[in-house]
């Protein structure tokens, strides 16, 4: 069933693209600005809803985005000292940062590349009963491919069908706020971040306005 709706919506994207933003290539060049919103199934767009400035033209599109945002969940920590069970709720603090560029190889069809900086910390994280701040950062390079629409009355959408990511540098800093740090806490507290590979996504949508 989530197919089929995703098909259909999809659909509906693409001939509505067609019918209303048939010169998109016309109206992009008449615009001199435009600011909108990014959001799909990427991370960091996801939780960060990033607003978009875009320079838009026939060839070319320049931009910049940036957002933040927050995720949170509950799990079950375990105390090493006191030997008991506790649940604790933990904060995902998520920036986006990003220098964009679109080349058109047609009316709608585009190469969408980026400089991306990527932010994510996890303030007060507990590890049997070792409290940390944990902040890490990357830097990638994005590309991918997609269709971007701009309407005769301003408006524009955008779907990048898919966006791939290579990392470019990364950094992390662990800060210990309490409790008897051990190489254990600090090893665990260290992966935590490191896991984290360069982003990627697809079905990213873009949708504003152009002045």
């Amino acid at each position: 069933m989530k197919m089929k709706i995703s098909m259909f919506c999809l659909s509906f994207l693409f001939c509505g693209g067609l019918v209303f933003a048939g010169d998109s290539t016309s109206n992009r060049d008449d615009q001199t600005v435009r600011l909108g919103q990014k959001s799909g199934k990427h991370l960091m767009y996801f939780i960060s809803t990033p607003s978009v400035l875009e320079f838009p033209g026939a060839n070319w599109t320049l931009g910049l985005t940036s957002g933040s945002g927050r995720y949170n969940y509950s799990y079950t920590d375990y105390n090493s000292t006191s030997g008991e069970y506790s649940t604790k709720t933990q904060s995902i603090n998520f920036s986006t940062q990003e220098v964009t560029a679109r080349f058109y190889l047609g009316n709608s069809f585009n190469i969408p590349l980026g400089y991306a900086n990527y932010k994510i910390s996890y303030p007060d994280w507990v590890y049997t009963g070792v409290t940390y701040d944990i902040a890490y950062s990357i830097t990638q390079l994005n590309y991918g491919i997609g269709n971007e629409w701009t309407f005769d009355w301003g408006a524009y959408l955008g779907m990048d069908w898919y966006q791939g990511g290579s990392k470019l540098s990364d950094e992390t800093k662990v800060t210990l706020k309490s409790g008897t740090e051990t190489s254990t806490t600090l090893q665990k507290a260290t992966t935590t971040s490191t896991d984290i590979k360069a982003f990627a996504g697809e079905l990213v949508l873009t949708f504003g306005f152009g002045f």
